[in-house]
């Protein structure tokens, strides 16, 4: 089950609705994993999407990939 906040989000829907910054293509030269195909992004271009947290301590950014052809039907799909 996934996790849920107060207001009854998913941890991703608060991630793209709250603090998603933007998206850029990006080189991937280490593996990573595309959050939305769950297939291995390695060595080809892909979309790091990133999100700035602020609180009370230092600021956060958290970083996910999007495999390129699937961040794009992602957008169409939004």
């Amino acid at each position: 089950m996934p996790f849920l906040d107060s207001i009854g989000y998913t941890a991703s829907e608060v991630f793209y609705r709250n603090a998603y910054l933007g998206a850029e293509l990006k080189f991937a030269w280490l593996p990573k994993k595309c959050i939305l195909t769950r297939k291995r992004i390695w060595l080809k271009n892909a979309y790091r999407l990133t999100a700035m947290w602020t609180g009370p301590g230092p600021l956060v950014y958290e970083t996910k990939w999007h495999d390129k052809n699937a961040h794009i039907i992602w957008l169409l799909k939004r």
